[in-house]
């Protein structure tokens, strides 16, 4: 919900200018999170073994995939 205040490029939309400048930058804080929590998933789930994995049904070339074309 507060990421819907950020363009492509993190800029404040017009409309939320007139909340201030520490709601704006909670809302940016957050937003950046949201973008690197796949990562941080990503790198815990990789340190399963394949049958933990294949329980959840996910195999590990995916995950190793993903977190070598993730960008930063």
């Amino acid at each position: 919900m507060m990421a819907r205040a950020y363009g492509e490029i993190g800029v404040a939309a017009a409309g939320s200018r007139g909340h201030g400048v520490v709601r704006r930058a909670v809302a940016r804080m957050n937003h950046v999170r949201e973008r690197s929590m796949p990562r941080y998933v990503n790198g815990y789930q990789l340190s399963l073994d394949d049958a933990s994995l294949a329980t959840f049904g996910f195999d590990r070339e995916t995950h190793e995939r993903a977190a070598f074309s993730s960008p930063l």
